[in-house]
């Protein structure tokens, strides 16, 4: 009893030194070591979470959340993500991410390469793994501000793109970018991807950090293959943990990355796609580079 009362004891304390440090890093008063430090925290306790004692029941854990995920729409809390980025001004995210506005991950090749250079590095990758060739139809499923989009458009000439984002400020940059490069061969969509149809399918869909705001793969998934043709591909990069997936709850005032980021989403594991081959089937998995 008394060891109980003390872990509950330490835990509590834990709550609350995590909850002011956090607060003191939202209002930057926390230098870079500490911040760093705070991070690796705050990930260890995660790791601690979802760690099982065996593999069998780290096995079960995931198959109830794929069931779980059956269950529920394809996404929830889309205006969330919205208010909480997609629709902050374009001059913000020009001080913090590179030339192209890739929001998503970059690729450092070696230690010399710049932001810039490892955008396009990225974007290069995606290319040859999505095996695309110019003359292609293409959508780009959660385009975010078009790095990609715009990339393919400028590289592939004859291609058409077509990009789907959450984001009327999203859209006016890419078209923006689109006159200043005099593209004509982009199109994009303003959508709700759970609510959105059409009648059009491509030579390839692309999908780049988009599935973690998801939650039913198996509808969403499904929706993807109706605009696809027979010998069409679909590419999809998003993070992962190699071994357990979760979601972005909510309910935890301590997760500052479901707060102000992804509230909604989901942390996939690196193989959570491959319980959801029923429209789609997959033919290869990259687990980093």
């Amino acid at each position: 009893m008394m060891a109980t009362a003390a872990v509950a004891v330490a835990s509590r304390a834990y709550v609350a030194a995590a909850r002011a440090a956090l607060a003191a890093l939202e209002r930057n008063l926390l230098p870079d070591a500490v911040t760093r430090r705070l991070t690796r925290l705050l990930l260890a306790q995660r790791l601690r979470l979802g760690y099982l004692p065996s593999a069998p029941l780290q096995l079960h854990h995931l198959l109830l959340l794929a069931h779980a995920l059956e269950e529920m729409p394809i996404a929830i809390q889309t205006d969330k993500a919205k208010d909480q980025h997609y629709e902050l001004p374009t001059t913000f995210f020009k001080l913090v991410l590179g030339r192209n506005l890739k929001y998503s991950s970059c690729y450092f090749p070696d230690d010399s390469s710049t932001l810039e250079d490892a955008e396009v590095a990225m974007m290069e990758l995606y290319c040859e793994r999505a095996q695309l060739q110019d003359g292609q139809s293409i959508l780009d499923v959660g385009c975010g501000w078009g790095s990609l989009s715009l990339y393919i458009a400028k590289k592939y000439k004859k291609c058409s793109v077509t990009g789907i984002c959450n984001s009327k400020t999203q859209k006016a940059f890419i078209e923006e970018q689109c006159r200043e490069n005099e593209l004509s061969n982009v199109e994009i969509i303003v959508a709700d991807i759970s609510k959105f149809e059409m009648k059009r399918s491509f030579d390839r869909v692309i999908s780049i950090e988009m599935f973690e705001h998801m939650k039913n793969y198996k509808a969403l998934l499904k929706k993807i293959s109706g605009w696809m043709k027979e010998d069409s591909l679909l590419f999809v990069h998003y993070f992962c943990h190699k071994a357990f997936a979760y979601h972005f709850e909510d309910n935890n005032d301590d997760d500052w990355i479901t707060r102000y980021f992804f509230t909604g989403g989901t942390m996939p594991s690196a193989n959570l796609l491959l319980y959801f081959q029923v429209s789609t089937l997959i033919q290869h998995t990259y687990v980093g580079f």
